[in-house]
């Protein structure tokens, strides 16, 4: 019965794109208000000449039109859904999505998982990663703010994914945290066929099978497909002592805004069909025919959802060419995580970097005055000193020198009882699925202490 339900699943792939995506796009949106603010562009070449690149803070007022109900706006179509991610800067964002953004995941995930399964020989139940609702449902211009985590996949795909899934659907609708985990691995430790887990974050599998006798629940478990770069890499090793019975394979950088990369059939991270990708490096805005081997560019998408020339804050290395010529962008972080108290700029890459022998959670937040940071850790760690940590800062100069003139105080240590749980717990309110929230080693606002502290 599963096989057949697999058969069914990599039978739906969608159909090509058959004509040029960002062309085909700005045809459809021609009258929308957003393109004709900026002439109505028609080719590429007038398409990036015209357009600027933009943030979501400037993006944040045509959104809220939508959002209000207007129509034509930044698409010809009516938004199906909204969905909110965190921002770098503490409050949330809110994304429309359209039936043609829809599509594009689709043409993304799709031919994916069909490979993944032929590849496999995959016959029995999966475990796609159904996040908690976490909050009370929101419409905005008639549509749901948040999306079924098997809504991405269309209706046909997504009832063979429901002969396939170890879990129900359904799930998704709970709203509490606690009684959504437990009812997760009531319904898995029954699929003793269970062959496939497909989730984001690693730590949310490291979180939802603590404790679990993985081996001898699941022997038949083949593949966990999840991040395994940037943030997330530190945890591949302890999800491969989770699951020794398991290939660990890389998920491709997705997020809210876009699908940019998807692993090809030798697991490498290729830029999707569906979309327009720029990347800037510095002052210059290059097509992917221009990357250079092992530089570094934040990637710049245009998706059918509404985002035009938009600055992902995703930094990628180019590492060449597939077998069929696709270029292969390894993500290495966030760029738009920074802090700046008193003129440091500490980035979340150099602070990932200083923490990087510190086993579990680790987070860098200001103090509640701003006139330093707190290293935050699970409060079971012992022998933990802040001395060698605050050496490593050093090496940022601006940090040193403030340092020295006294503008911030020595780094302070705050251990914590259950640290993740408190840090999942404040993002899922904040309307980030459960399955999405990533480990980071650098928070900016200085809410982020408080919190903490109301568990130290």
């Amino acid at each position: 019965m599963r096989a057949s339900a697999w058969r069914k699943l990599s039978a739906c792939l969608p159909p090509p794109q058959t004509t040029p995506w960002l062309e085909t796009m700005l045809r459809r949106n021609l009258d929308c208000a957003y393109l004709k603010r900026w002439g109505q562009p028609l080719s590429r070449e007038e398409y990036r000449r015209q357009v600027p690149l933009i943030d979501y803070d400037e993006l944040r007022p045509w959104i809220e039109r939508i959002a209000a109900g207007e129509a034509s706006v930044l698409f010809a179509e009516q938004p199906v859904a909204f969905e909110q991610t965190g921002g770098s800067s503490g409050g949330s964002k809110l994304i429309p999505y359209t039936q043609e953004g829809l599509l594009d995941f689709r043409r993304a995930l799709l031919p994916w998982l069909a490979e993944v399964a032929a590849r496999h020989q995959l016959a029995g139940s999966a475990y796609f990663s159904i996040s908690p609702a976490c909050r009370k449902q929101e419409y905005f211009a008639n549509a749901p703010v948040g999306l079924g985590d098997t809504a991405y996949l269309g209706e046909t795909a997504g009832a063979a994914f429901a002969e396939i899934s170890a879990v129900p659907p359904s799930l998704g609708d709970l709203v509490d945290i606690d009684e959504w985990r437990a009812q997760t691995l009531e319904y898995l430790r029954q699929a003793r066929d269970l062959e496939l887990i497909s989730a984001w974050s690693p730590t949310f599998l490291l979180r939802l099978f603590d404790g679990e006798a993985t081996e001898t629940l699941w022997p038949n478990l083949k593949v966990i497909s999840c991040w395994t770069s940037g943030s997330s890499a530190e945890f591949i090793a302890a999800l491969q002592r989770m699951f020794p019975q398991a290939v660990i394979e890389p998920k491709g950088l997705m997020s809210t805004e876009a699908a940019v990369t998807v692993p090809d059939e030798m697991g490498q991270p290729v830029l999707c069909d569906a979309g327009f990708f720029e990347f800037r490096s510095g002052d210059e805005v290059l097509l992917e025919k221009a990357l250079q081997p092992e530089h570094t560019y934040e990637v710049v998408v245009t998706t059918a959802g509404g985002l035009y020339r938009y600055c992902s804050g995703d930094m990628v290395r180019f590492e060449g060419r597939n077998h069929v010529g696709r270029p292969i962008l390894q993500f290495i972080g966030r760029q738009g995580l920074v802090s700046d108290l008193a003129g440091e700029k500490l980035t979340e890459s150099f602070v990932s970097h200083c923490l990087q022998d510190i086993a579990g959670f680790k987070m860098l937040v200001p103090t509640s005055a701003g006139d330093g940071y707190m290293l935050v850790v699970d409060r079971s760690m012992s022998g933990l000193t802040v001395e060698a940590i605050e050496r490593r800062l050093m090496h940022n100069p601006q940090y040193a020198y403030a340092r020295k003139l006294g503008q911030l105080k020595p780094l302070e240590l705050l251990q914590v009882v259950a640290p993740w749980s408190r840090y999942e717990r404040f993002q899922s309110q904040q309307g980030v699925r459960l399955g999405d929230i990533k480990p980071v080693a650098l928070r900016g606002e200085r809410h982020w202490v408080n919190l903490f502290g109301e568990q130290a």
